[in-house]
């Protein structure tokens, strides 16, 4: 299953995570980061990649709750708003970045 997260974009330049993943510099706030990870080297490798400072995880779970502001103003111009859930905020960056489909 696939993991969705944001960063900070110097954060994943000096430390990439260990497995196979998709990034994108968020068209809004460029210091930003969404990550989309497909496969892990392993759990050690995921724990400590976590565990970095501004490593965020958007779990499908919570994607009917409200897009947080930052999202918006990340993804602001490919058109997310303030009243978007996060489902309908990451299908507007999946007609942008085919990387992003669940």
């Amino acid at each position: 299953m696939r993991q969705f997260y944001s960063v900070q974009t110097a954060i994943l330049h000096t430390t990439p995570p260990l497995g196979k993943w998709h990034a994108l510099q968020c068209p809004g706030l460029p210091t930003w980061s969404l990550l989309v990870m497909e496969e892990w080297e392993g759990h050690t490798a995921q724990d400590v990649w976590e565990a970095l400072p501004s490593v965020t995880e958007h779990y499908p779970e919570n994607w009917n709750q409200l897009v947080p502001t930052a999202l918006v103003t990340a993804f602001g111009p490919w058109g997310v708003v303030a009243t978007d859930t996060i489902r309908q905020a990451m299908r507007k960056v999946q007609t942008q970045w085919a990387a992003a489909r669940f």
